[in-house]
């Protein structure tokens, strides 16, 4: 198993195999209902019992950290039978597959509302059986939905309730090119300017949350990028597209581009390459990510995963 992320020697983050989607609208108008409603019963069925912690917002439920039971199972399943969703609410589920880690945290699988989106959150134990199927079925469902960016592959995943150590995130880009280091609310104001906190420059646009090696791209981004044709015809690199989104695929298995073993980024690097025009300003990544100080470390940081693929 990869190593944990260690803050003053304690355990603070998991490795993961992490899937992040921002959609477009309300969590129960469809399609994203049937969706959605879709992929947590799969991950039910999956790795359910092993999520045996809940934490639900949503009328009768005031996000608490509980222990599962029958009637919250039932209440996690009705949530996406209800009719309408206000600003926050949501589910959230957590397991304690890492050993060494003796808090909450995978299998986790979270889905919450914001203003003008919703986000889907799942991560897995790195060690998880059959990874590429769930995976899989999870896009088959992305695919109908209105997907504004999304992302799935390896990477660390910090619990929200250890939300303040974000800035322990980051750094592991410099051995591990291919993780995946953000959550949604480092990158939410960044893929629409539309309802965004931040402070956009001039010609700055909205872009995408990160590169993966499965990236998702919403029909918004498509005018901005190069022929779907020069990055289907690349070495190990597989497309699939739908009325609204492009799934790019770098390799056939997930990896961690681990620099000590050699790992060969080749095709995630293409795939940076070809969606760089519409990757998301480094001036909204350094305000939000990885804790946002705005110190020069904190930037050059930003900065060195931005460009971890060059």
């Amino acid at each position: 198993m990869t190593d944990l992320l260690l803050y003053n020697g304690n355990p603070s983050a998991v490795p993961a195999f992490r899937i992040i989607a921002i959609v477009e609208g309300d969590i129960h108008a469809e399609p994203s209902r049937s969706a959605l409603a879709a992929i947590y019963s799969r991950f039910e069925a999956a790795f359910g019992e092993s999520a045996n912690v809940t934490a639900y917002n949503f009328p009768g439920h005031t996000g608490k950290i509980r222990w599962t039971n029958p009637d919250l199972i039932t209440d996690g399943q009705n949530f996406f039978r209800r009719d309408s969703t206000e600003y926050g609410e949501g589910i959230r589920r957590y397991g304690y597959a890492i050993e060494e880690f003796k808090e909450p945290a995978v299998p986790y699988f979270c889905v919450e509302q914001r203003s003008h989106f919703h986000f889907l959150e799942i991560d897995l134990p790195e060690t998880a059986p059959s990874i590429r199927e769930f995976a899989d079925f999870v896009t088959e469902e992305l695919l109908k939905v209105r997907v504004i960016t999304g992302v799935m592959g390896f990477g660390f995943f910090l619990p929200p309730y250890k939300g303040s150590l974000e800035f322990i995130l980051g750094a592991a880009a410099a051995r591990f090119k291919a993780a995946i280091e953000i959550s949604p609310s480092m990158v939410m104001d960044g893929v629409r300017r539309e309802g965004s906190a931040y402070r956009w420059k001039s010609g700055e646009k909205a872009g995408i949350a990160d590169i993966g090696w499965r990236t998702l791209v919403g029909a918004e981004f498509w005018d901005r990028l190069p022929p779907m044709e020069d990055i289907g015809s690349q070495p190990d690199i597989a497309v699939d597209k739908s009325d609204t989104v492009l799934s790019i695929t770098a390799g056939s298995e997930p990896i961690w581009g681990d620099v000590n073993k050699g790992e060969a980024i080749d095709a995630y690097r293409a795939v940076a390459a070809y969606l760089s025009p519409v990757q998301m300003p480094a001036g909204c990544m350094k305000a939000f990510a990885f804790g946002g100080t705005g110190e020069p470390a904190h930037n050059d940081k930003v900065e060195a995963y931005l460009s971890r693929f060059e």
